[in-house]
């Protein structure tokens, strides 16, 4: 089974994925990418009007395989 590391993006706090998850495929990776993404949102709350969070999958090879950002901006 391949494995797949999330690095995780607060603003400008990075945190990197030294363990890695085994997952079937890069849609599973997708998937989990995304339920981090969610997870993250509802941990965090927004520093002012602007919070960004994102989400950057690797897999074993170092390669991306999906990234998501979440963006919120109050004016």
């Amino acid at each position: 089974m391949p494995k797949y590391f999330f690095h995780t993006r607060d603003g400008g706090h990075v945190e990197l994925d030294d363990e890695g998850t085994d997952l079937p495929d890069d849609q599973a990776a997708k998937n989990a990418a995304k339920e981090l993404l969610s997870g993250l949102n509802r941990e965090k709350l927004p520093n002012g009007d602007h919070m960004e969070l994102a989400v950057t999958v690797k897999n074993s090879a170092g390669a991306e395989v999906y990234s998501v950002t979440l963006n919120l901006d109050g004016h």
